[in-house]
C-alpha cells in the first residue's frame, strides 16, 4: 500500500496533523513510540485549541482550572491554567487519529529515503512503509537556527497519604512559576502529588541537583516539597528555542511541531504551538493533495512558522530582561538571566518601519492555498488579504478608481455586507494605504 502521508512522531503535533488528514480521507501512517511522561500547564487558548480536537470528550484527561501564582521579577504572578499529563494528552490524541482512520505504527523510524516518486522508511519492527509525502514531527532534530542553550529538568513527586502537613491548605493547589538565580522553577501541586519543573543552564551544575538548590531559593518550592518523596525518575528536555531549517528545493518533506519551531518554555505556549502548527500544517498538505501548488503551499506555512518564532523569540528577550533587572550580574548573583536575555535579544532586533506596500502571498481560501494580492505592514509582515472577509486590496483598488463613493457603493462592487465594507475601509486608513479623509466622500452612509 502507498500512503499519501507518512508522519513520523505520534507525540500532539504528529497525531493531530495524521488525525485531520486521515479524517479528510487522505491514507496517512502515523509512526511513533510512547511520549515520556510529565505534566503540562495549559493556558485558556491551548485548552480551547484541545476542546476543538475532541479532547473533552476524554474525561478526566485535563485537570482545572487551577490559580495560577507565584514572583516574577518582584511581581506577583496571577492567572489559571489547566494541567495535563504529557503521555496520557499524546496518547489521547493518537487514539483519535487511529479512530479517524490513521494506520498506526507503535514503533520508530530507522531511516527514511526518497526513491523515485516515493519515501521509503523503515520501522524498528522490520516494516518497510512507503509515502508521497514525509511529514517530520519527532521534535528538535536536524539543522537549525536556535536561542540560548537550555534544559529542563522535572521530576514528579508524592506525599504520604496518611497526613497532611499543617502548612497546606486547599488553596494552595495551584501552579506556580519563580525565579532563582540560575534559571526559573515550575511547580503543579495537585495535593498528594506533585510536579517540579528547573529549566537553567546545561552548565549551571549537576541537573539532578536543580530541583533542591531552587528550594533552597523559593520557600514556596521548598514548603511544597515538605515531606514529598520522589516518585519517578528526573525528566530531561532539551528547552531551548529553535528554528528548523527546510529541506532546500523539497516539496515531499514537511515539518511540525518542534521540528518546525519551539518557543522557550517562559512562554508557556509550547501545546498552543504544536496544535496550531499541526493544524496548519494538515491543511497545507491537504490543498497539496487536492492538486494545490506545493511550493506556495509550503511557503505558506513557512512564513507563519516565521513569524510565530519571532513574536516567541521576542517574548521571551522581555521576560529575561526583566527578569535579569532583579536577578542579573548587576546584583552580583549569577549571569544566567543577563546572558539568557541579551542571547534572545540578538534573535529579535526592532524591525524596521516600512511603508505599506502591495505584494503577492501566498493565503487560504477555501481550503486551499493560492496566491493573492495582500497589504504588506510593518506589523503584518505576512501581509493581510481581507477584513471581516472583504479583499482589502480589490477594495483600495475600487476606492481609488472610483468617483465620489459610499459605504454602501463599495459594498455593492464588492458584492459584501456594508458593515463588513466599513470595517475594510477603517482598517484600510488605519494602514494609511489610503487617505484618511477621501477626496472622493467614502462616507458611512448613501
Amino acid at each position: 500500500m502507498i500512503h499519501d502521508v507518512i508522519v513520523l512522531g505520534a507525540g500532539p503535533a504528529g497525531s493531530v496533523v495524521a488525525r485531520r488528514l486521515a479524517a479528510s480521507g487522505a491514507r496517512v501512517a502515523l509512526v511513533g513510540a510512547q511520549s515520556r511522561g510529565g505534566w503540562e500547564g495549559l493556558s485558556v487558548r491551548s485548552r480551547m485549541l484541545l476542546a476543538e480536537e475532541g479532547i473533552d470528550e476524554h474525561a478526566g484527561l485535563l485537570e482545572g482550572p487551577f490559580p495560577r501564582g507565584g514572583d516574577w521579577a518582584g511581581r506577583g504572578v496571577e492567572g489559571r491554567e489547566w494541567l495535563v499529563e504529557r503521555r496520557l494528552l499524546a496518547a489521547a490524541l493518537r487514539g483519535d487519529a487511529r479512530a479517524a482512520g490513521a494506520d498506526f505504527h507503535g514503533c520508530t523510524a530507522v531511516g527514511s529515503v526518497w526513491m523515485p516518486g516515493a519515501w521509503r522508511v523503515r520501522l524498528t519492527s522490520g516494516g518497510v512503509l512507503t509515502g508521497r509525502l514525509l511529514i517530520e514531527a519527532r521534535g528538535r532534530r536536524g539543522p537549525q537556527h536556535r536561542g540560548p542553550l537550555l534544559l529542563a529538568v522535572g521530576q514528579p513527586f508524592r506525599r504520604p497519604a496518611y497526613r497532611r502537613p499543617a502548612y497546606r491548605r486547599p488553596a494552595t493547589l495551584g501552579t506556580q512559576i519563580h525565579a532563582t538565580d540560575f534559571g526559573w522553577c515550575w511547580l503543579a501541586d495537585r495535593g498528594q502529588s506533585l510536579w517540579v519543573q528547573v529549566v537553567s543552564h546545561p552548565g549551571s551544575g549537576h541537573p539532578a541537583s536543580w530541583i533542591r538548590a531552587a528550594a533552597a531559593q523559593v520557600p514556596a518550592l521548598e514548603l511544597a516539597l515538605g515531606d514529598a518523596a520522589p516518585a519517578g525518575a528526573l525528566v530531561a528536555r532539551p528547552a531551548h528555542a529553535r528554528f528548523g531549517l527546510p529541506a532546500s528545493g523539497d516539496v515531499t518533506l514537511w515539518r511540525t511541531g518542534d521540528a518546525a519551531f519551539a518557543l522557550d518554555p517562559l512562554s508557556g505556549q509550547g501545546v498552543y504551538e504544536a496544535l496550531r502548527g499541526a493544524r496548519l500544517v494538515a491543511t497545507a498538505v491537504r490543498s497539496v493533495l487536492d492538486g494545490g501548488d506545493a511550493h506556495l503551499a509550503l511557503r505558506f506555512v513557512r512564513e507563519r512558522h516565521e513569524d510565530a518564532w519571532r513574536r516567541g523569540v521576542g517574548a521571551a528577550a522581555a521576560l529575561y530582561r526583566e527578569a535579569a533587572a532583579q536577578h542579573g550580574a548587576a546584583a552580583g548573583r549569577g549571569t544566567f538571566w543577563s546572558e539568557t536575555a541579551a542571547a534572545y535579544q540578538a534573535l529579535s532586533p526592532a524591525a524596521p518601519r516600512v511603508a505599506p506596500a502591495i505584494e503577492r502571498r501566498p493565503v487560504l481560501e477555501e481550503g486551499r492555498i493560492v496566491e493573492r494580492d495582500v497589504v504588506v505592514t510593518t506589523d503584518r509582515p505576512r501581509g493581510v488579504w481581507h477584513v471581516a472577509g472583504v479583499p482589502v486590496v480589490s477594495l483600495k483598488r475600487f476606492l481609488d478608481a472610483a468617483g465620489p463613493a459610499s459605504v454602501e457603493t463599495a459594498a455593492t462592487a464588492m458584492n459584501k455586507p456594508p458593515d463588513a465594507v466599513a470595517s475594510a475601509i477603517h482598517w484600510l486608513q488605519q494602514t494609511c494605504i489610503v487617505a484618511r479623509q477621501f477626496p472622493h466622500g467614502v462616507s458611512s452612509g448613501g
